[in-house]
């Protein structure tokens, strides 16, 4: 090539002589060639969450992290390419392998988020292919339809029907089911299955299998609601426990039938649930009856109580007019018991003072020397008592006659001979 060249700001170039030798030329700069090759380098950036991926000549690789800019060198550099820094989430991880280049060992490590990855030129990252759910179909997982380097490691879920599930009585159906399941040691799964999703479907397709072919088609649909109990998935529980996972819960979405077969179960729950409805008919009538006896019972007790406590009202008022007559008795004959009494001790009281003065006049009769013997006959018109002696028999006859002797009332006192003879 002979003439000028101009190479702008940010621009390189290389350029060959005849002898086989080349040169870097950078800009901004204006070049005379004579009889030399012109060609300009290729220039690649990356920014912060880029990096370069070199490829020499000599077979080695660099990895140079952003922001960066390099020029192609085509006497040095195979090729560059500009690669992106994995982000990751706090719910995600990566496998990576790295080899030592002394004694050509490789060792495994996991790198967790949160954080941005650039992978080391030894070290690269462990491609994930597991089944995966179809896009056209969310309930049917197809094989290799899962393609990621990105581990995640929170709870998930997915769909699944079983299909062809032959019941103890050689009826076809499918059930659905959903599955919760979560990632709780990785070194574990890494070393004991390449595929977890393909192990969940065929532990679970093995227990559903097993719980079918034990019931008939119509114990099938009556306890069917035990698919949602994690009892009923043995294998599923074993398996996941081998390869490091967990799962929380399988739930029982329903079940499909054959049309004809459906069919047949369509009618026999016609027939059921009218059977039901006239059940619940009879039942509500009973209920009905026996709560108007029960009602028909209360309203008589409950008369029967009115009745009961009406009469036991009526005698205790009879028993307290009775009890209140009794006390009136008894308050008008204490109170003329103490009228009389009154009255007696009032007489005696009256005598007992008349005797008291009499006492009294007497004994100052006595002081002054009067005769009471005479003052008391003389007093008295009429002596109290009169007393007979008579002497002409030995017996002395005492005839008393007064207010205070009997009528006719003789006392005989044997007297000795010498009163007598006296008398």
């Amino acid at each position: 090539m002979i003439g000028w060249v101009t190479l702008d700001v940010g621009e390189k170039a290389i350029i060959h002589s005849l002898d086989g030798q080349a040169r870097i030329e950078e800009g901004p700069k204006r070049m005379f060639l004579w009889r030399e090759k012109f060609q300009e380098l290729t220039k690649y950036s990356a920014n912060q969450n880029e990096y370069l991926v070199v490829r020499y000549l000599d077979g080695c690789t660099e990895h140079i992290p952003g922001p960066h800019v390099m020029y192609r060198n085509p006497v040095r550099i195979s090729s560059i390419t500009i690669q992106e820094v994995i982000s990751m989430d706090a719910n995600e991880a990566l496998v990576v392998y790295a080899k030592n280049k002394s004694d050509d060992t490789v060792k495994r490590y996991i790198k967790y988020g949160p954080c941005q990855f650039m992978p080391a030129d030894s070290e690269w990252l462990h491609d994930f292919e597991w089944h995966g759910t179809d896009p056209q179909n969310k309930t049917h997982i197809i094989r290799d339809g899962s393609k990621f380097k990105k581990l995640k490691i929170i709870p998930d879920q997915f769909y699944y029907n079983v299909d062809e599930v032959r019941t103890a009585d050689d009826a076809l159906i499918r059930v659905k089911l959903m599955i919760f399941y979560e990632l709780v040691d990785i070194e574990i799964m890494l070393n004991a299955t390449r595929d977890p999703i393909a192990d969940f479907v065929n532990c679970l397709c093995a227990d559903v299998v097993t719980f079918a072919s034990q019931r008939t088609y119509m114990a099938f649909i009556e306890q069917s609601s035990k698919l949602n109990d994690l009892d009923c998935y043995p294998q599923l529980l074993e398996r996941c426990k081998a390869i490091g996972y967990v799962v929380s819960k399988v739930v029982f979405r329903g079940y499909f039938a054959h049309d004809k077969l459906q069919k047949l179960h369509d009618r026999a729950i016609d027939k059921r649930s009218q059977l039901k409805l006239q059940y619940e008919q009879e039942e509500q009538f009973q209920d009905l009856t026996d709560v108007k006896l029960q009602n028909e019972m209360q309203r008589l007790d409950q008369e029967q109580t009115m009745e009961l406590q009406q009469l036991k009202h009526q005698q205790k008022m009879e028993k307290d007019k009775l009890i209140h007559n009794l006390l009136m008795e008894k308050k008008e004959s204490d109170d003329s018991l103490a009228k009389v009494s009154l009255e007696k001790q009032a007489q005696l009281n009256a005598q007992k003072a008349i005797d008291d003065q009499e006492l009294t006049n007497l004994m100052k009769l006595s002081k002054l020397k009067v005769s009471l013997t005479s003052y008391l006959v003389a007093d008295s018109q009429q002596p109290a008592s009169i007393t007979r002696i008579l002497a002409n028999s030995p017996t002395v006859h005492l005839h008393h006659s007064g207010a205070g002797a009997p009528p006719s009332q003789d006392v005989a006192t044997k007297l000795p001979q010498a009163l007598s003879t006296t008398l």
